[in-house]
């Protein structure tokens, strides 16, 4: 990548790694609109893993509040994940198309500013500090994800065609247990990432192991896959899990 492209989203990434804003959460009311993901660049990283979650603080209303998290892939320290969130502006227009819908993040901090142009139902992509396009040919755009969890399991998860699906699930990586897939049904969906590992930052002082593994995948034609998670040491597979989850994913 030229090295003015790199320095351009540098510019534009900058802050990422701070929690800024009132708060990294939003209201209890708020209503989630939707959440965002994919691999936005890094400087010095594989990528940055970003999750953005748009809120509203009444049904129907626009965007107001923004919740992200941030993973950067392969630093020297590991995977480090980073949250942050706060208030959230639409702007009609960006410095290339008057007629566009902009979506300013306000993490609290002038160097933490973040500008999305709507670039489609299913698409955000990252404009630079003055929301002028970023000319790189590197990857830019975060894409519509539906989130699901373990107290989701046994349900039906509907999705449309193109859109991303991220599993999250809880480990504990000391005790040598870890989430496996096995995946049945027309292959419907492609696997995107699997096991992206969070360690979740240990509260009170007290050392803390829990962790979220997270999966990746995207929605590539219309139908329906089963995907059956389990729990287990990779050694003991002739043992029972310790426990598992199944979600029955439909794309239509």
């Amino acid at each position: 990548m030229p090295v003015v492209a790199v320095l351009v989203l540098v510019v534009a990434l900058a802050g990422c790694a701070g929690t800024g804003g009132d708060s990294t959460s939003p209201p209890a009311s708020a209503v989630l609109l939707g959440t965002f993901t994919g691999i936005l660049p890094c400087a010095d990283c594989a990528g940055i893993r970003t999750d953005l979650s748009l809120y509203s603080e009444q049904p129907g209303g626009e965007p107001t509040r923004y919740a992200m998290r941030q993973t950067y892939i392969g630093t020297r320290q590991g995977d480090r994940t980073f949250e942050s969130g706060g208030r959230l502006t639409v702007k009609r227009g960006s410095a290339s198309e008057p007629d566009a819908t902009v979506y300013q993040l306000d993490s609290g901090k002038p160097e933490g500013q973040r500008n999305f142009v709507r670039a489609g139902e299913n698409e955000l992509r990252l404009l630079d500090r003055e929301q002028r396009e970023i000319k790189s040919s590197a990857p830019r755009s975060i894409f519509r994800a539906t989130t699901v969890a373990e107290g989701d399991s046994g349900k039906v998860i509907e999705v449309r065609p193109g859109e991303r699906l991220i599993v999250r699930l809880t480990t504990n990586r000391t005790t040598g247990y870890g989430w496996a897939l096995l995946a049945s049904g027309s292959d419907v969906l492609t696997r995107l990432t699997a096991g992206e590992y969070t360690e979740v930052v240990p509260t009170a002082g007290k050392p803390g192991a829990a962790g979220i593994e997270s999966w990746y995948f995207e929605a590539n034609r219309s139908g329906q896959q089963e995907l059956r998670f389990v729990y287990r040491r990779p050694w003991e597979l002739d043992a029972p899990p310790a426990k598992s989850t199944n979600y029955t994913i439909r794309v239509r």
